[in-house]
């Protein structure tokens, strides 16, 4: 399990190889500058803020050779959580208030008419990802397993989300 790090598109430039979390890149010579990384094994979480904070992206094992948002990230989380059985509890409203639907399996939220009304959600069970759009677009929160967010408005994400997923264990 290994996220490799380049500071230029393309796998060009400096490199680094990480195995560990890396809770500041700036200690590793790194932060704002990941322009391409190559994720083997395990599915990684970059952040833009140091100590894995800020927005966050998720990467899975795979190369990627371009970053929409490139020169961003200041700290690296692996995940090594459980995916097996995965479930989330979406609410309507903060502080798990309002309309709620609990979710097992990769949804858009249009088509159960839950799309850009979540306030805070609690995870029973696997790592969640969920997407400013369908499809996989746009901004993204990552959730872990027993993790109870009361409130999306300290992290800009109220009234966001229109598509959530489970991460899946490799077969």
């Amino acid at each position: 399990n290994s996220a490799t790090l380049r500071n230029k598109e393309g796998f060009k430039g400096r490199t680094a190889q990480f195995k560990n979390n890396v809770c500041d890149l700036e200690e590793k010579g790194f932060n704002n500058v990941i322009s391409s990384l190559k994720v083997i094994g395990a599915p990684w979480v970059a952040y833009h803020d140091k100590h894995f904070a800020g927005k966050q992206r998720v990467f899975q094992e795979g190369e990627y050779a371009t970053l929409d948002d490139k020169g961003k990230f200041s700290s690296l989380k692996m995940i090594i959580d459980d995916l097996d059985n995965p479930e989330i509890q979406l609410f309507e409203h903060a502080y798990y208030q309002g309309r709620s639907v609990t979710l097992h399996r990769e949804t858009n939220l249009h088509d159960i008419n839950f799309s850009d009304i979540a306030s805070s959600h609690k995870v029973k069970g696997g790592v969640w990802v969920l997407y400013q759009h369908i499809n996989r677009q746009g901004s993204q929160l990552i959730s872990f397993p027993g993790e109870e967010i009361p409130s999306y408005f300290p992290l800009s994400f109220n009234d966001v989300a229109s598509h959530v997923r489970p991460l899946l264990p490799k077969p």
